[in-house]
């Protein structure tokens, strides 16, 4: 049975008469010219100032970064090194860096850890819904920080006790 038969009736939808869109090319040359007219900067890094949860942010997405490359850096350059463990810190130990320099490496190596760890928990803590407000957005970056750089200095100086 067609269509005509079941009374239906059959129309084409009107064709619509409106420009064609532009394209992302041209819409991104209309957003500049748009931009320059109204004499607004090309980077918010010009208006925006780091402010500290914009940069507790970025540390822990460094610190991210910094523990996923260093993890696979150090376990490639362990396994094609020369020797096995206990031979590469042997070969540290023999270059005899003073107590205070080893100190303050110890510590810049294990800071990336500690920061990644306590921020983590302070974004646990936004998970559940706590801790958005600003002012307390800055008093848990002020203890991430804080916390962080104590904890990397007694974990850096542990060996020296």
């Amino acid at each position: 049975m067609s269509a005509l038969q079941l009374g239906w009736k059959l129309s084409r939808p009107a064709i619509s008469a409106a420009p064609m869109a532009l394209s992302a090319h041209d819409q991104m040359k209309e957003f500049w010219k748009k931009n320059e007219k109204l004499n607004r900067p090309s980077s918010p890094w010009i208006i925006y100032w780091p402010h500290l949860p914009m940069m507790t942010s970025l540390g822990h997405r460094t610190t991210g970064i910094v523990l996923g490359t260093g993890l696979y850096g150090i376990s490639i350059g362990v396994f094609l090194a020369p020797g096995d463990f206990n031979s590469i810190i042997q070969g540290i130990q023999s270059l005899e860096i003073a107590a205070p320099i080893m100190c303050a490496l110890k510590s810049i190596v294990a800071f990336p850890l500690v920061y990644h760890y306590i921020n983590g928990l302070r974004h646990l803590s936004w998970d559940a819904g706590y801790g958005f407000k600003l002012n307390t957005q800055y008093k848990t970056g002020i203890l991430a920080y804080g916390s962080a750089a104590a904890i990397a200095l007694l974990l850096g100086s542990l060996s020296y006790w």
